[in-house]
């Protein structure tokens, strides 16, 4: 009776339902089954694709093929994969690989689970924690999952898994729209320039100031320029790798990389001012003894150091722009009380802006979108557009504000 009735469950079609397969309350389907014990629990949506998994465990499992490395955690899965899969990545991408894994998914839950205990919905739990506590953007958030996913989805090559429990995760993501990021105004930049010119503290971080708000070039490309990408006699940068400062085994250190896309690679026109603020620095580094024997990838002589001649990390110039805000805004209350008017407040910002403040006054100034595009090193179009049609709709507020009882109307 007992063997009767369990062959007569059926789902809610009236389908009959195979041995140890029972219907959710949510309509799934799900098998266990105890072999050679080992207990296997394989679920899905659809009854028919339920079979094909159970046909395919039990083909595993009696071929030996389904391994014991189910039990290993996804932290030692994902080192052990980033070794294996990975090792023929760039240094400074694997960098990054091991940076985002450590900050985002190592000291989460399922960074210490069993990789054949982790389901979908602890992944969807960590993509909504690192969202609503942690506030990364949704850009940041679908990189982890990328890494998850390819990471998972080798170990379902390798069968370690039955199937990628990452899969589909990220679509239960709201998908945030990005910061827009503001441009400084002509009166914040001029503000910016002038303190950092006048600061016996800030002063030395001018010319690095001046080539990204005269280049509009990326922090990292700043950074790694060196002096034999600038042409002073043909007034030119070639603009041909990037810099960056990672950690690898717990020991930070630099890397070269190839910009960031095809379009990135470009050759970016000297300004008048730049060249004089590049010049200063060529003479601050002879004053100071600053060699250019420093090597990061077989590539020396930076043209923006520290006084031991390494280069710059991203972190401490961003570092040193928050200061400059803090004792700028300071000063200019200070001023603008003795003067009875409105200061000039400095809003946060941070390396990045410098190079949107470029493309805003670069279109301010300039109507060949094709042009800008080239010397922004933007590989679509529809991101100089998006500037550009900011930039002037703000210019024709502008001018028709200026029309104000310039014209008769009524």
């Amino acid at each position: 009776m007992a063997a009767d009735k369990k062959a007569s469950r059926k789902d809610n079609k009236g389908t009959v339902l195979p041995a140890n397969v029972n219907q959710l309350s949510d309509l799934r389907y799900t098998w266990r089954k105890v072999i050679d014990g080992n207990s296997y629990t394989i679920v899905d949506k659809s009854l028919v694709e339920l079979k094909k998994k159970i046909i395919q465990k039990k083909a595993d499992v009696q071929n030996h093929t389904c391994r014991d490395l189910d039990k290993s955690t996804l932290n030692q899965w994902f080192y052990k994969w980033i070794d294996l899969y990975k090792g023929n990545i760039k240094p400074a991408t694997k960098a990054n690989y091991n940076s985002y894994w450590e900050w985002y998914v190592k000291d989460s839950k399922i960074g210490n689970m069993q990789m054949g205990k982790i389901r979908r919905t602890h992944i969807v739990e960590l993509y909504m924690s690192l969202a609503d506590v942690k506030s990364l953007a949704y850009g940041t958030i679908k990189y982890v999952n990328s890494l998850i996913y390819s990471c998972l989805q080798d170990a379902v090559g390798d069968k370690i898994i039955p199937d990628n429990p990452s899969d589909g995760a990220i679509s239960k993501i709201e998908r945030t729209e990005p910061v827009k990021r503001e441009a400084l105004t002509k009166e914040q930049q001029a503000l910016f320039i002038d303190f950092i010119s006048n600061s016996d503290i800030y002063k030395i971080y001018l010319p690095l100031f001046s080539f990204m708000l005269g280049t509009g070039c990326r922090l990292g490309e700043a950074t790694g320029i060196t002096w034999s990408d600038i042409n002073l006699k043909e007034s030119t940068i070639s603009i041909n790798h990037t810099l960056s400062y990672k950690a690898v085994n717990k020991e930070h250190k630099f890397f070269i990389g190839t910009p960031k896309t095809k379009a990135s690679t470009r050759t970016i026109p000297i300004i008048d001012d730049l060249r004089k603020q590049l010049l200063k620095q060529k003479e601050y580094q002879l004053a100071f003894g600053i060699t250019k024997e420093y090597k990061v990838d077989g590539r020396k002589g930076f043209v923006f150091t520290t006084h031991t001649s390494k280069p710059y990390t991203q972190e401490s110039i961003n570092r040193v722009i928050r200061y400059i805000i803090e004792a700028s805004n300071k000063q200019e209350k200070i001023k603008a009380d003795k003067e009875n008017r409105d200061p000039i407040i400095l809003p946060r910002f941070s390396a990045h802006t410098l190079r949107h403040t470029f493309c805003t006054r670069f279109c301010e100034n300039e109507n060949n979108v094709k042009v800008i595009q080239q010397i922004m090193g933007h590989s679509r179009i529809d991101t100089t557009l998006n500037i550009y049609t900011h930039v002037t709709k703000d210019k024709a507020e502008e001018v028709m504000n200026n029309l104000n009882g310039k014209i008769k109307i009524s």
